[in-house]
C-alpha cells in the first residue's frame, strides 16, 4: 500500500507542473518517412499594392524520432503562386531572388524558433501584360530541431519574407531584390509536419493530422468574431493573444493558446475611443475568450518521469482593458488589463499512463489577473496591440482524482502566489478592414 501511494504522489506531483516548460534532449535518427505538403495563403505588401499569394510547402520528415535526439528534415519545396500585377513595378522578363520563412517548432506545448535559412528562388519568366499568375519555386534545407522526451514535435510556419527582382542576365553581376513581407491568413493550419517522439522499443503513435480550415480573405473577419451585444459600447471587433505562464514553485513556463497550433482561440471585443482634449484620447474594452485558452505540456518529473497534461484557463465574465490618454510629448499610452478565469486540469499521463484525475479538477475558486505595460514596452496603443505581463496566485484545488483525493497533491505542487504572467496581443480587427482578418501575434518569451 506504500509503495503504490509512492507511486500515486510522483504521478499527481508530475501533473501538477503540467504548467512548466517541456524539456529538450540532445541527439536524432528517425525511423521511416513521412512527406509533408502544405499550402498556405498569405497577403503580402508589395510595392504595387497588397495581393494574395499561395504558397505550397513540401518536405520529408521523420517518421519518428527518439527522445534527445535531432529530427532533420529533407530538402524542401515552396512553390509560389504571385499574381502577375504584384511584379508590375519589377519591369522584368524574368524574376528570381529569395524566400524566408518563419519557422517554429512546438513540443507539450513549449515552442521555440527555428532558424531556417532563406530559400533560393529559381528565375521564371513573367508573362506579358495582363492578368495572370506567375509560379516561382524556391528550395533549400530546413534547419534540424532536438526532440524533448515524449510528445509530438511539430514544425509550424508562420511568417514570409520575399525578395523578388529581376533574374541577373550572366554578366549582370546579382539582383536587386524588392523586400516584401507577406502574414498568413488566420483560420488555416500552419503546421507542416508531426513527428512523433518515441522511446526505444514503443510503437510510435500515428501524427495527428492538422484540422484544415479555409482561409479568411483579406478584409474580412472570422467566424468566431462576434459581438459582444453588450449595450453602449461603439465598436465591435475581435483579436488574438498568446503568451507564457510561468509556476514559481516549478521555475518554469508553458505556452497559452499556441500560435502553432491548428485553431487557436480567439477573443472578442467591444471598445470606445473616449476623448480627453487637448492632451487626446483613451480607450476602454471589454473583451471575452469565444474558447478556453488551453497548453499543453510534457516534462520529466524528478528527472525521469515524463509526465503530460493540458490546462484550460475558462474566463469568468468579461475582462476589461483600459488605456490612458496620451500625456503630452508622448508617443504611447498607459494600458491596464484586468480578467478573472478558473484553471482546469485533465488529459493527465504519467510514464505513458493515463491518470485519472476526474472531469472537474480545477482552482476552487476564480483568478484575479492583472496585467499592465511596463516602461520600454511595444505598446502604442491598445488598438494596435502589443505586450502586457504581470503576476497572479494559482488557488488550491479540488476536484482532483475518481476514487483517491488528489487536491492535497496538485494544491502542493502548483498553488501560491508570484506566478509570472506575459501576454502578446495582436492588431484589433474592427472598424477597418484592413485590419482584418486579425493576425496571430508573434509569441514572445
Amino acid at each position: 500500500m506504500r509503495a503504490r501511494r509512492a507511486g500515486r504522489l510522483m504521478a499527481a506531483a508530475g501533473a501538477g507542473a503540467l504548467l512548466a516548460a517541456g524539456l529538450s534532449g540532445a541527439g536524432a535518427e528517425a525511423t521511416g518517412t513521412q512527406n509533408a505538403d502544405l499550402t498556405v495563403s498569405y497577403q503580402c505588401a508589395f510595392p504595387a499594392g497588397p495581393q494574395q499569394v499561395s504558397v505550397r510547402y513540401r518536405a520529408p520528415f521523420p517518421a519518428s524520432a527518439r527522445p534527445g535526439e535531432q529530427v532533420r528534415p529533407g530538402d524542401a519545396t515552396a512553390t509560389l503562386t504571385v499574381p502577375r500585377a504584384a511584379l508590375a513595378d519589377l519591369d522584368a522578363a524574368k524574376v528570381g531572388g529569395t524566400v524566408q520563412v518563419a519557422a517554429q517548432t512546438t513540443q507539450n506545448g513549449t515552442a521555440a524558433k527555428a532558424d531556417w535559412p532563406a530559400f533560393a528562388v529559381e528565375p521564371a519568366p513573367v508573362p506579358g501584360d495582363g492578368e495572370g499568375d506567375v509560379t516561382l519555386t524556391a528550395s533549400g534545407r530546413p534547419a534540424a530541431a532536438t526532440a524533448g522526451p515524449s510528445g509530438t514535435l511539430s514544425f509550424s510556419l508562420g511568417e514570409l519574407d520575399l525578395g523578388l527582382g529581376p533574374a541577373p542576365a550572366p554578366a549582370a553581376g546579382g539582383t536587386k531584390e524588392t523586400p516584401v513581407a507577406c502574414t498568413p491568413a488566420q483560420g488555416q493550419a500552419r503546421v507542416l509536419a508531426a513527428v512523433p517522439v518515441v522511446a526505444d522499443g514503443t510503437a510510435p503513435a500515428p501524427a495527428p493530422s492538422p484540422k484544415a480550415t479555409a482561409a479568411v480573405p483579406a478584409g474580412e473577419a472570422p467566424p468566431d468574431c462576434q459581438d459582444l451585444k453588450e449595450p453602449g459600447w461603439l465598436i465591435s471587433g475581435c483579436v488574438y493573444m498568446n503568451g507564457f505562464a510561468n509556476v514559481r514553485k516549478l521555475d518554469g513556463a508553458t505556452v497559452l493558446n499556441d500560435p502553432a497550433a491548428p485553431n487557436p482561440a480567439l477573443t472578442n471585443v467591444e471598445y470606445n475611443i473616449v476623448p480627453n482634449l487637448p492632451t487626446g484620447t483613451g480607450t476602454d474594452v471589454r473583451f471575452r475568450f469565444h474558447e478556453p485558452l488551453r497548453s499543453k505540456a510534457t516534462f520529466l518529473t524528478f528527472g525521469f518521469m515524463p509526465t503530460t497534461a493540458t490546462m484550460e484557463m475558462d474566463q469568468v465574465g468579461l475582462g476589461t482593458e483600459t488605456s490612458a490618454p496620451y500625456e503630452k510629448g508622448q508617443t504611447r499610452q498607459r494600458v491596464q488589463a484586468r480578467m478573472r478565469v478558473t484553471i482546469r486540469l485533465y488529459d493527465v499521463t504519467v510514464n505513458g499512463t493515463p491518470l485519472d484525475v476526474g472531469a472537474h479538477c480545477a482552482s476552487d475558486r476564480a483568478v484575479d489577473i492583472e496585467l499592465g505595460d511596463a516602461p520600454g514596452a511595444d505598446i502604442t496603443n491598445i488598438v494596435k496591440g502589443g505586450t502586457l505581463h504581470g503576476s497572479f496566485e494559482i488557488p488550491p484545488f479540488k476536484g482532483c482524482g475518481s476514487g483517491e483525493n488528489l487536491d492535497p497533491l496538485f494544491t502542493g505542487a502548483v498553488s501560491g502566489p508570484g506566478n509570472y504572467l506575459k501576454v502578446s496581443q495582436g492588431t484589433i480587427c474592427g472598424r477597418a478592414a484592413a485590419t482584418c482578418p486579425p493576425a496571430m501575434p508573434e509569441l514572445k518569451r
